[in-house]
């Protein structure tokens, strides 16, 4: 069993951050309820919640003890969840029920108005980052990756400013980002590149990860 890291980094583990670069243009894909007041290109301020928000709750700053920190309006961190393909998006937000529940959800289609440096976890990026992969990316005890999620956020002398994390999701594998606030006023959604998660035109790509990820659809087309 692959023991799980609390941070900081032991005595002897000095990080060897590894950084990916989202491009400028790229395209990322993200899914959201409008019914939540929640837009495009809206942060979540609220937390934590996620595997990676970095929200400080009832924790005081610079504190990585694994502690069930209060969800509270946190005014000055926010956190954006957005993936290269509609897949990996539909496996985190449907995965653990194993079904693509289609009602009011819309997918946007975003792009970075600069280069954007996204702390690399994935692989050996969540050795040199001074944890591992089932700590990262794979444990259940969310307090733990909040934990760790700080403190890359914080630890600005080692990290340095980094706009947010680029990680493979705990279901399939697939590639997700998680963009801290600093990147908020980096985003662009053109009105065009908004559609339902219903449309006619993204239900080859829902079937398809649904097959792949053996996840059913309601309601199937």
């Amino acid at each position: 069993m692959v023991k799980l890291i609390i941070p900081p980094p032991g005595l002897g583990k000095k990080p060897k951050p590894k950084f990916h670069y989202l491009k400028k243009g790229t395209k990322v894909v993200r899914i959201f309820r409008p019914e939540f007041n929640t837009a495009a290109l809206t942060f979540r301020f609220w937390g934590p919640i996620c595997r990676f928000d970095h929200h400080r709750g009832n924790c005081p700053s610079f504190c990585y003890e694994l502690l069930d920190c209060q969800h509270c309006d946190d005014r000055e961190r926010g956190i954006y969840y957005a993936a290269h393909e509609l897949s990996s998006c539909l496996v985190e937000i449907f995965g653990d029920i194993g079904c693509i529940e289609i009602t009011d959800q819309l997918v946007a289609i975003v792009t970075p108005t600069q280069d954007l440096k996204l702390l690399d976890i994935r692989e050996s990026g969540a050795m040199r980052a001074g944890a591992n992969v089932a700590t990262l990316g794979n444990t259940e005890k969310r307090s733990l990756s909040q934990a760790w999620s700080r403190y890359f956020y914080e630890q600005q002398a080692i990290y340095s400013e980094i706009h947010g994390l680029m990680y493979h999701n705990a279901h399939n594998g697939e590639e997700a980002i998680a963009l801290y606030e600093r990147a908020e006023n980096f985003l662009v959604c053109k009105p065009e590149n908004v559609m339902p998660l219903k449309h006619e035109l993204l239900r080859g790509l829902v079937l398809k990860a649904a097959d792949e990820n053996n996840l059913e659809v309601i309601p199937y087309w």
